[in-house]
């Protein structure tokens, strides 16, 4: 099913704050520099973060779309 660009959104921002609630300080990275501007690190998950973040992200998606979508 299609989503659009605010709904995808929607979903990410609830798998990003699950996922910052549950890794607390230890959710982000900064171990890579931005190439177009040195003096700023890119932030992402760690590994074990971005793990947790996948799973809550296909697992609300499914439960939008079954939920909400197919009304």
């Amino acid at each position: 099913m299609k989503m659009k660009a605010n709904e995808m959104e929607f979903i990410d921002e609830i798998a990003t704050q699950l996922t910052e609630q549950t890794f607390g300080e230890n959710t982000w990275t900064t171990d890579e520099w931005d190439s177009e501007n040195e003096d700023h690190c890119i932030n992402k998950f760690t590994e074990q973060a971005q793990d947790f973040y996948n799973e809550r992200y296909d697992e609300i998606e499914t439960l939008y779309i079954n939920l909400i979508k197919k009304i």
